[in-house]
C-alpha cells in the first residue's frame, strides 16, 4: 500500500481535510481517526460484537429440569400405583401441601400423608396426564409449576379434575425431595366433573 500512496499529498479516505481538522477528540489531524478508517477498510473485526458460548450453569440447570420432572412424575406414580413408601420417600420432612380435594386448609406431612393414604384404599383406575412443565432453580432449590389433568374412580364413582400445581424441592443427599405442593383447580366447570355430593377423598 506504501508504494500507492504519495507521501507529499495529504491522505483523505473519502473524508476532506477540512472535516478531519473539525473532529473533536484526541488528535484533530488523524492520529486516531486514520488508524480507524484503516482498521475498518483492511477488515479488521474491531468493532464486532464479541459472541460468547452460553454459560456452563444453563446446562446444569436443564438438567436439573430434568431431574426435576422425573421426582415428580415419580411422586405423581406413587398415586397411581398407590405405592406408599415411594410417596414417603419423595416427601421432605417439612413437607406441607394444599390439596385441590377438601380438606383445603394446610396439611402438615402427617395430616397429608393421612389423607392420600386413606384415599388409596377407594382409589380405582387412576391416570394423569402432566403438562405445560417449567421449573426454576435456585442453587439447591427449586420451584416446578405444571398443569395437571387427572381422573379415576373414588368409591366406583368417577370423577375428571383439571388443575394447576406448583411444587417446590429441595436437593438432598439422596435426591430431590419435594418440600410443598400446592393444587389448585381451573376455574371452569366445563372442563370438570365434580363428584356429587362432594366428598373427600376418605374410606
Amino acid at each position: 500500500m506504501e508504494n500507492l500512496i504519495d507521501k507529499n499529498k495529504p491522505l483523505c479516505l473519502g473524508i476532506s481535510n477540512a472535516k478531519m481538522l473539525t473532529l473533536k477528540g484526541r488528535n484533530r489531524r488523524g492520529g486516531q481517526v486514520l488508524p480507524t478508517l484503516l482498521n475498518k477498510l483492511a477488515g479488521t473485526p474491531q468493532d464486532q460484537t464479541k459472541v460468547e458460548s452460553p454459560p456452563e450453569n444453563a446446562v446444569k440447570n436443564t438438567s436439573m429440569e430434568d431431574e426435576v420432572k422425573n421426582t415428580i412424575i415419580k411422586r405423581l406414580d406413587g398415586i397411581k400405583n398407590k405405592d406408599e413408601d415411594t410417596v414417603r420417600a419423595l416427601l421432605d420432612e417439612h413437607y406441607n401441601k394444599f390439596d385441590d380435594w377438601p380438606p383445603f386448609g394446610r396439611q402438615d406431612a402427617a395430616k397429608a400423608l393421612e389423607n392420600e393414604f386413606g384415599a388409596f384404599k377407594v382409589l380405582s383406575n387412576y391416570s394423569y396426564e402432566l403438562k405445560d412443565f417449567e421449573a426454576n432453580v435456585f442453587g439447591d432449590t427449586v420451584v416446578a409449576t405444571f398443569t395437571i389433568h387427572y381422573q379415576g374412580q373414588i368409591r366406583n364413582r368417577p370423577f375428571e379434575v383439571n388443575s394447576r400445581v406448583t411444587s417446590v424441592l429441595r436437593k438432598e443427599d439422596s435426591g430431590w425431595k419435594v418440600v410443598h405442593e400446592h393444587f389448585s383447580r381451573f376455574p371452569d366447570a366445563t372442563r370438570q366433573q365434580y363428584m356429587s355430593p362432594r366428598r373427600t377423598m376418605q374410606p
